[in-house]
């Protein structure tokens, strides 16, 4: 029963150093763009459905519903981890007008998009602790 438990706290653990990355990127794009909001909309190959936001990006009622706000500004589909990953930006129109860096925007929303879709030993989905115990069992986590 104790290899279990840690099978499933070095998942929890992996995933708790993922969101936090990805959470890292989200406050870098935020510093780097101060007056946009930033979402991304991921949903996996099982069809669960996930929603990152920064605080200036309005969040919908119903995450069915999408981002109210904002344009999508990037897409991938049928990636390594999800069906899908978009990235949404919510920018003012004032900014708009002005000597925007869209390609440095662009390349900073391409290089998350690889962060959350970069392959890696996590499982995909939902955690789940009978998956962590069939794993331990059948001798894969050495």
């Amino acid at each position: 029963m104790h290899a279990t438990s840690n099978v499933v706290d070095i998942q929890l653990s992996a995933v708790f150093l993922l969101r936090r990355t990805l959470s890292d990127r989200l406050r870098f794009l935020s510093a780097q763009y101060p007056r946009i909001g930033f979402g991304v909309s991921l949903t996996t190959f099982e069809g669960e459905h996930y929603m990152l936001a920064n605080g200036r990006m309005a969040l919908p009622e119903n995450k069915a519903d999408g981002f109210p706000a904002g344009e999508q500004i990037a897409k991938l589909d049928n990636g390594q981890r999800f069906q899908t990953i978009s990235v949404f930006a919510d920018i003012p129109e004032g900014l708009q007008d002005l000597d925007f860096p869209e390609g440095k925007l662009i390349e900073d929303v391409i290089d998350l998009v690889e962060l959350i879709d970069a392959p890696s030993s996590l499982p995909t989905g939902q955690l789940n602790a009978d998956a962590g115990l069939n794993t331990v069992m059948n001798g894969t986590e050495g």
